[in-house]
């Protein structure tokens, strides 16, 4: 039975201690700085508390850990855990800049240690099932992908606290939508077509605030074929699949036909599945896929432990969490610079 670290206590660790539980693996120790949270998490399992997280790499009764604190902390916590000899998943974003997620790619690489990083959404099984369909559609002409969350930047009076630099959602995350939303959108490109070659993009940042509430992109892919991002955080709360605001999307389009991908809000995953539509070119026949609702971190999860188990590699791995920052440190700077970046891959 693998047995299983939680560090930070915070919002998403309950998504992957909850999972690791419904795979069968034993959460052992759990480390928040905080120790009412990590009580709290700890108290459901009869596990150890630490509020420091070097305690819990000490514990031989720790074989994989969840890094599942502030982004700015990953590139720290999983170097120490990968010294350790501990297993790690880490939360995404692999870490808050580009830089820092390869140096941690490659430790991990050079240890040879189980690394994975948290993208769950690759575990839908819509997603799945477009991965295996596009092996026989033939080359992608274009990808128009959309992460709309119904956060409003641009009618409620903006938070005293949010006008301070950092802001919490710096501080949080790293950056804003693009890093919060567009990050998951980026890895679904990257995994279901392949990187960009180069990128273009464009950012909105409300006077005052300090993170992007709206980031258009363009992507060249190596493959072929360009992919259109757009992240934003909006007023429309009645957008969306399911009519919450959440209105997250992706339309493929290839040589033989047309995918259509629609995802459920991110942490009520269980309301609704994703679906997935499939148009032949030729026959013009449209197929829907329905799945029942899941959650697709208790996939995740099971997976992580598996493959764990296994000595097999983490999917997706370190190298994946790193392609996602990079893309995104390019799409900022062409941003900033209003042009065209070209991206130079460090991994290769």
């Amino acid at each position: 039975m693998t047995r299983v670290g939680i560090i930070g206590c915070g919002t998403i660790s309950k998504f992957h201690h909850e999972g690791y539980a419904r795979a069968g693996a034993q959460i052992t120790h759990v480390c928040d700085t905080n120790p009412e949270a990590a009580h709290r998490v700890a108290d459901l399992y009869k596990a150890k508390v630490s509020t420091d997280y070097r305690k819990l790499l000490d514990d031989r009764e720790v074989d994989l850990v969840s890094v599942t604190v502030f982004s700015g902390l990953h590139k720290e916590i999983s170097l120490a855990a990968i010294a350790a000899g501990k297993g790690v998943v880490c939360e995404k974003t692999l870490t808050d800049n580009a830089d820092k997620s390869l140096e941690l790619m490659q430790a991990a690489e050079k240890a040879g240690t189980f690394f994975a990083t948290a993208y769950m959404k690759r575990y839908f099984p819509a997603v799945q099932q477009a991965k295996a369909l596009l092996e026989d559609m033939g080359p992608i002409i274009s990808i128009h992908a959309r992460t709309w969350q119904p956060w409003d930047w641009w009618n409620d009076e903006i938070p005293e606290v949010m006008l301070n630099h950092p802001s919490p959602v710096i501080r949080g995350n790293g950056g804003g939508v693009l890093v919060c939303g567009g990050s998951h959108i980026i890895d679904l490109i990257h995994f279901l077509a392949g990187r960009a070659s180069k990128v273009c993009g464009q950012m909105h940042i409300r006077e005052g605030l300090d993170f992007d509430t709206q980031t258009n992109a363009m992507l060249w892919l190596e493959n072929g074929g360009l992919a259109h991002l757009e992240a934003c955080w909006h007023p429309l709360a009645y957008a969306g699949y399911e009519r919450n605001g959440w209105d997250e999307r992706m339309e493929i389009n290839t040589a033989k036909g047309r995918l259509d991908l629609l995802t459920p809000l991110w942490n009520q995953p269980t309301n609704n599945g994703a679906m997935l539509f499939h148009q032949d070119a030729f026959t013009g026949v449209t197929t829907e896929y329905r799945y029942h609702p899941v959650n697709p971190f208790d996939l995740e999860m099971a997976e992580m432990v598996r493959r764990f188990e296994a000595g097999e590699k983490g999917f997706p791995s370190a190298k994946d969490g790193y392609v996602v920052d990079e893309t995104i440190a390019h799409i900022i700077k062409s941003a900033q610079e209003d042009k065209v970046s070209h991206i130079t891959w460090r991994d290769r």
